[in-house]
């Protein structure tokens, strides 16, 4: 069976089990819980332990085997992670004041922010530093074993890019003895998460299974419309934005590219986490799309850290529906910040733990919410994080599929071949 329809097998199978340990006993339920929770974690923790040193690797030996033409693929892709970002926080700003989730919705006794509870990390997260400070902060790090500790990808893919650049300075020699050695490493790296991804199913299944039964049904009903409105606009952004960028921009079938991404999608919606998903998405991109690995030692890694969507989108539209649920109208200049950070803070939030919730804390304060409205957003923050992680991953795809195009098409072969 096919890894993609593995996975999709786990999510079924976990979700059964999530619904089935609610007609057992509660011993019975901790133990499995208990057993599931430590599975999964344990496959998180093997995909994010190659995650980190392939993330480098891949980068020096993409960037580092390509031709003269990196500052036009470079600033290719910079121009899509600009242009896509900002079409998905205009999707949910669009959907936000067109549903008007908060809108209409009776408060409980006491009103919205008599239980909220935000985690103390998040607020001192969110009132140390304003986002630029942190974005400057994560970019040049003072130990960068201690960044890859905690998982601050920014510094190192910043790291990897000038190792590349410096690798091709080298005399022509000893550029390609360095080709070799990195080539060789980015090798074993993918062979071992192979190795890893043999296990998938497994991990997937004891993630989704914690997941669900830890985030109860119940808990949902209160914020049913704040999800349909996320998911409504994540599906218009990854259908109509970036399907259409991909058949016009890339010339590439909007079907035949999510048939070939399907195990990374699925894996990034079960995980919750582009960096777990990093090796998928690579062997995705390589060996059911086609695409270059000069292309892809670019555009995914960097992508990782610095283009994402979904989590943008997500950010634009549970601030909005937090005014609309408190009262708080919001004008259009206000909602124009709210678009502006939603896109400084996807970059200047990255590698702090519960990124989005740090951000959002960062919003709600420069446009005048009180920061316990955060507590609102916690009972559905997992589910919707696997969708906007899956979306930030589909991105990520859409970026290389687009840089591919201007980087073959410019190639000195193409260029004789067509003349």
């Amino acid at each position: 069976m096919p890894l993609h329809r593995q996975i999709l097998l786990a999510l079924i199978l976990g979700i059964a089990l999530a619904i089935g340990l609610h007609w057992v006993d509660a011993a019975l339920q901790a133990q499995v819980l208990f057993v599931t929770s430590l599975v999964g974690t344990l496959f998180l923790n093997a995909l994010k332990a190659v995650a980190i040193p392939l993330v480098v690797v891949t980068l020096i030996s993409g960037v580092g085997g390509l031709d003269q033409r990196l500052g036009r693929l470079g600033s290719i892709t910079m121009s899509y992670y600009i242009g896509s970002t900002l079409l998905a926080v205009l999707t949910g700003l669009l959907i936000a004041n067109l549903l008007t989730p908060g809108l209409g919705i009776t408060p409980p006794d006491g009103g919205w922010l008599a239980n909220s509870v935000v985690p103390a990390h998040l607020v001192a997260a969110s009132s140390d530093t304003s986002p630029w400070t942190a974005a400057l902060l994560l970019l040049v790090p003072s130990n960068l074993f201690a960044a890859a500790s905690d998982g601050n990808l920014l510094a190192l893919i910043v790291f990897a890019l000038l190792f590349a650049l410096a690798l091709r300075t080298l005399p022509n020699a000893q550029r390609q003895l360095q080709r070799q050695f990195w080539d060789g490493l980015h090798h074993i790296l993918l062979t071992v998460t192979l190795w890893v991804l043999k296990v998938a199913p497994i991990g997937v299944l004891a993630l989704v299974c914690t997941s669900a039964s830890q985030m109860g049904w119940a808990a949902l009903k209160p914020l049913a419309m704040l999800m349909f409105s996320v998911l409504l606009a994540l599906l218009m952004h990854a259908t109509v934005n970036l399907g259409f960028i991909l058949w016009r921009v890339a010339r590439v079938r909007l079907r035949d590219h999510a048939s070939a991404m399907s195990p990374a999608l699925w894996m990034a919606f079960s995980s919750a986490s582009s960096s777990a998903t990093l090796p998928v998405t690579l062997r995705c991109l390589h060996d059911r799309a086609g695409v270059d690995k000069g292309v892809t030692g670019l555009t995914v890694p960097l992508g990782t850290s610095m283009n994402m969507d979904g989590t943008a989108l997500y950010e634009c539209v549970a601030v909005l529906f937090l005014a609309q649920l408190l009262g708080f109208d919001l004008s259009l200049a206000e909602q124009l910040i709210v678009v502006a950070l939603s896109l400084a803070t996807t970059l200047g939030m990255a590698g702090i733990p519960s990124a989005s919730l740090v951000a959002i804390a960062v919003i709600l304060d420069r446009v005048g919410l009180p920061p316990e409205a955060l507590g609102l957003l916690l009972i559905t923050d997992r589910p919707l994080d696997m969708a906007r992680t899956a979306v930030n991953v589909w991105s990520d795809s859409v970026a290389a599929r687009v840089v591919e195009r201007f980087y073959i098409s410019d190639t000195p072969q193409d260029s004789e071949a067509n003349a």
